[in-house]
């Protein structure tokens, strides 16, 4: 078993684990951007070396949303996250619920309590200007001396800017608000996607000859309402598409929460309950409401036919 939703589960389930003594790191990792990946990967190194297990531990919330109340749109869902930090190699991911007892808790409880006792860890990397513990009390310094007392050895990653822009979940949430999926994949160090699963919707696009995959946007940072030429990835294929964020003004006029629709070119079949990455490639155009379905269909096929030339144009410039 590699990823736990506690620390009693991991108490009770990865004994193995505890017992070779890993390198930890702890921190929010949301977007897992590039930042994020170096200290990933220093992190692995670092096990490597001791010969012991790499276990990150992360949150399915943001601690600042729960500590806020004010919602901390998402660049990954929980389990996104947790597939990209297995992908890139760690040995376990604990992906807790942030909680009024983890608020609370000091950084030298933390230390001592979790890291040390429920853990059983020989090291820990701290994340660049990261902080752990009540009121933030826990810098790499505070936490540097904690780990002198518990025998602990406590490392501190590099920075790392992309570009001269400091690298950091929230300037890349920005720039998915604005639409910039250059600087978000610079940032990221991969296309800026959507994961998620293929929801029920009211079929309504097939009755136009447009069927769509529908993917709910709940919780998560998205780019602005439009068109865009998308690529989605579902087992192990990839499929070009033309994705819609919006409302539908034109057929579901009393819709407030926006959706993510894809109608995918060149494909038949059933995706109810898939879970599909959708990266986003370009924008066509704003979302629009159209005057009867007639306009709606015409304007999905001009759409279509852009995403089509703009991929073939795309392929001829490399």
């Amino acid at each position: 078993m590699n990823t736990f939703h506690s620390f009693d589960e991991f108490a009770r389930l990865g004994i193995g684990i505890a017992k070779a003594r890993p390198v930890v790191t702890v921190g929010s990792f949301d977007g897992l951007h590039l930042g994020h990946q170096y200290l990933i990967a220093e992190l692995i190194e670092w096990a490597r070396r001791e010969q012991a297990p790499s276990v990150v531990v992360t949150f399915s919330m943001h601690p600042r949303e729960y500590m806020t109340g004010k919602q901390v749109p998402a660049l990954t869902t929980p389990q996104h996250k947790r597939n990209l930090l297995l992908k890139a190699g760690v040995d376990a991911v604990l992906l807790l619920d942030f909680d009024e007892k983890l608020q609370k808790v000091s950084a030298e409880q933390f230390m001592r309590q979790y890291v040390v006792e429920k853990l059983n860890a020989r090291a820990m990397l701290v994340g660049f200007n990261n902080r752990i513990g009540k009121d933030g009390e826990g810098t790499y310094e505070v936490l540097k001396a904690i780990g002198l007392k518990l025998n602990l050895p406590v490392r501190e990653a590099e920075r790392v800017d992309v570009s001269g822009a400091a690298m950091s979940s929230s300037t890349i949430r920005q720039h998915v608000f604005s639409g910039d999926f250059l600087w978000a994949r610079k940032m990221l160090g991969r296309p800026y996607s959507i994961v998620g699963s293929v929801i029920q919707g009211d079929q309504r696009g097939r009755t136009i000859g447009f069927p769509t995959l529908n993917v709910s946007l709940e919780s998560l940072a998205f780019p602005p309402r439009g068109v865009y030429g998308v690529l989605v990835k579902v087992g192990g294929q990839s499929h070009l598409g033309a994705a819609n964020i919006g409302v539908r003004p034109t057929v579901d006029p009393k819709r407030t929460q926006p959706l993510l629709e894809v109608h995918l070119l060149d494909f038949t079949g059933d995706l109810y309950g898939r879970e599909v990455e959708v990266e986003f490639q370009f924008k066509i155009r704003d979302e629009q409401k159209f005057g009867s379905l007639d306009a709606l269909k015409q304007q999905l096929a001009r759409d279509v036919e852009e995403v089509r030339r703009r991929v073939l144009h795309q392929d001829t410039q490399r």
